[in-house]
């Protein structure tokens, strides 16, 4: 598989309803389907959770990662 390096903004709305489904599966301990840029995948329910923050030139950056190894789907 290629490296891949999106990041694409989206609408207030959007952005919630995807944090409330991903919050909903991540209870459950579920896995978590999504569409990013034309491409979709499985975000398994044990992917290893992290909390970024970063400020650099004054620019402040706060990542809700998830980091987990591509399965085929």
């Amino acid at each position: 598989m290629t490296d891949r390096d999106v990041e694409k903004n989206v609408p207030t709305a959007k952005f919630v309803e995807t944090l409330r489904r991903l919050a909903d599966s991540l209870e459950a301990g579920e896995p978590f389907r999504i569409q990013v840029a034309n491409q979709r995948f499985t975000v398994p329910g044990d992917a290893v959770l992290a909390i970024e923050h970063e400020i650099e030139d004054g620019e402040v950056e706060l990542a809700f990662e998830l980091q987990f190894t591509q399965s085929e789907d």
